[in-house]
């Protein structure tokens, strides 16, 4: 996240930053970083080797444009992060997703190195609250979520609204989020709703916080 946040920084003075990280505008992007057989320690990540992925998923050309060309310029810039590592970007693939929804029925399954994130934000308190599948009021603060998150991308209120999730081979997962240790649902699940909303979520991630490394899916197949 800080790397990618550092390429937007470093580029036309900050420019792209503020377009893409600015308030809690909506955001056309997700992605997931891939460990190589990670063996989690209390302060640290141990790996079997020394490369890892970070997926993307774009759902427009333009936001594609931009985030590769600002991407490219970071190749083999060494990047500082904690306890004397660092890291360094050697190369871009860009591949094409060449699936369609057409169903309002999808069996979807969170991308590797991902899950979806459910959050109840109470501004009274500044705090804030997380839901994974099998919690009471999940379904509830996941539409909500979801109807929220669709709304700002331009959906109907009705089709917005009209989406149902359905844990199949679900589990929870705790993720480390700004030293803050975050409950994930990660797994198998079906979603039912309008086939361009779920082709959205498919696109650019689902719940919230999508563009920090949560909500990335795949879909296993169309019902």
């Amino acid at each position: 996240m800080s790397f990618i946040k550092k390429a937007l920084s470093n580029v036309n003075d900050g420019k792209y930053m503020t377009k893409f990280y600015k308030d809690t505008m909506p955001k056309n992007f997700c992605f997931s970083v891939e460990l190589p057989k990670p063996n989690f320690q209390k302060d640290e990540i141990l790996l079997e080797s020394n490369t890892i992925t970070i997926r993307f998923s774009i759902s427009d050309n333009k936001t594609g444009f931009y985030l590769q060309n600002i991407l490219m310029s970071q190749i083999n810039s060494e990047f500082k992060i904690p306890t004397n590592n660092s890291m360094t970007l050697k190369k871009i693939i860009k591949e094409n997703k060449d699936i369609e929804i057409r169903s309002d029925t999808v069996v979807f399954k969170t991308s590797k190195g991902n899950g979806i994130c459910i959050r109840k934000h109470t501004k009274e308190n500044n705090k804030d609250i997380y839901f994974v599948y099998d919690d009471d009021g999940f379904e509830q603060q996941f539409r909500e979520v979801v109807k929220n998150q669709a709304l700002k991308a331009g959906f109907s209120k009705s089709i917005s609204e009209n989406i149902k999730f359905t844990p199949i081979r679900c589990k929870k997962v705790l993720v480390k989020h700004y030293n803050v240790y975050v409950p994930t649902t990660v797994g198998f699940f079906k979603l039912e709703g309008d086939s361009k909303l779920l082709q959205y979520l498919y696109d650019v991630g689902m719940g919230s916080r999508h563009s920090s490394n949560f909500g990335m899916l795949e879909v296993v197949n169309q019902i």
